[in-house]
């Protein structure tokens, strides 16, 4: 079956085709070499004609019907029936090992470009009553924020989580409904990342797909849900990866309320003590890549400034990619696909394949959706950092060649 595909891209892509290839003969290679594979019957490996090896029956009777020297889910062919999914001897669970390959069918190519992707940012408030001065701090400097980001013409879309009337965003951005959403939600002390969870069906069509994700904590107290649970809840609701900054108190942190010489958790400051350090909250920042600033700050201006340097970085190369479309009589084999990043320099790094987020303990991508009929490809954090860095380089997404598996 032959996919169609839309791209969305805020960098320039340039469509490749398999023209470096000329001839029948190339294209008898292509159809040969997978990636994008014809579901017909024709010369296999050995020369002799078989039956394509990618159905139920196929898959499941013992016969290496193609004749390719690999037997039902043995065979890359069977990638995609469902009784092949995590039983290939070498598999992860979800996609099947690879036979090499050198044909390339289809490619997209992003050149890195100077310029701001569209960012989206989620702020969830804490609302007990121990943060009124907090929240009274948010509401003075989140329209200097917000202006920080159009004097650069960065497209801003920010929501606010909190309870009604705990924090009450003036004009021009409190009351312009493209750019602002309110989500009306009591955030308790140490509920905020379940709010942010629950109440995502509520924003989550204020987001866009093409959009750098980034969501910002204000809280003084912990967190009852552990950092790796959240990530993995919402990098699945979001599909992609995203940054969280933590205005909390900083692990470690001391005080001793009414001055009794009694110590207990919790930074001290302008406006106050905090109930418990955040610890949680900074470490999910730090596993995400964002910021971390510590909530008895006095500067809160400063703070604000801060927070949106980080933000408003340049991404000169995207970190989600849709998937080329296989030409004319090709169907899509998820386990053929390269991801190169090519440097300034000419130098190039083959971005090996994670099964899923979870896998993204260093460099990686992976498929978002099933993998055995994946929609997008996102790359990891880290691989993700390294294209923010790259002004000039470039990446290939390419179909028809071996997968580089980790």
């Amino acid at each position: 079956m032959v996919r169609s595909r839309r791209r969305r891209y805020a960098a320039r892509v340039n469509y490749l085709s398999s023209s470096r290839l000329a001839g029948a003969s190339a294209l008898a290679a292509l159809l040969l070499l997978a990636g994008c594979s014809a579901n017909t019957q024709g010369p296999r490996r050995d020369g002799s004609v078989g039956v394509a090896e990618n159905t139920v029956s196929a898959c499941s009777d013992g016969v290496d019907n193609d004749r390719d020297g690999l037997t039902d889910c043995d065979d890359p062919g069977c990638a995609g029936v469902p009784a092949c999914v995590g039983t290939t001897p070498g598999d992860s669970g979800t996609l099947p090992p690879v036979d090499s390959g050198t044909g390339e069918c289809a490619a997209v190519r992003v050149e890195a470009m100077t310029g701001f992707t569209p960012v989206d940012i989620v702020w969830v408030i804490d609302n007990s009553g121990s943060m009124s001065e907090e929240a009274s701090l948010v509401q003075t400097n989140i329209n200097s924020f917000a202006t920080a980001f159009a004097g650069v013409g960065i497209d801003l879309h920010v929501v606010l989580i909190t309870s009604p009337g705990f924090v009450e965003v003036p004009a021009p951005l409190g009351t312009d409904p493209v750019r602002f959403l309110r989500v009306n939600a009591s955030v308790a002390s140490s509920d905020s990342l379940d709010v942010l969870l629950r109440t995502f069906p509520m924003y989550s069509s204020f987001l866009r797909r093409s959009a750098v994700m980034h969501f910002i904590e204000v809280t003084d107290d912990e967190s009852n849900m552990g950092a790796s649970a959240f990530i993995s809840a919402m990098q699945g609701m979001l599909g992609k990866n995203f940054r969280f900054h933590s205005i909390a108190s900083p692990p470690g942190s001391t005080h001793s309320p009414f001055g009794i010489g009694i110590t207990q958790p919790g930074c001290a400051g302008p406006s106050g003590e905090a109930a418990d350090n955040g610890d949680t909250y900074w470490e999910l920042s730090r596993l995400t890549g964002g910021r971390t600033f510590s909530i008895c700050s006095e500067d809160w201006s400063g703070l604000f400034g801060d927070l949106s340097a980080t933000i408003a970085v340049a991404m000169p190369l995207p970190c989600v990619y849709d998937i080329p479309t296989p030409p004319d009589g090709m169907s899509f084999d998820p386990a053929r696909v390269n991801i190169v990043h090519t440097r300034t320099d000419g130098s190039t790094t083959t971005i090996p394949f994670v099964r899923d987020y979870t896998g993204c303990t260093d460099q990686g991508w992976y498929y978002d959706g099933d993998p055995t009929d994946p929609d997008r490809i996102v790359v990891c954090p880290n691989t993700c950092r390294v294209f923010e860095a790259d002004t000039t380089g470039r990446v290939d997404v390419a179909l028809g060649c071996a997968t580089l598996l980790i």
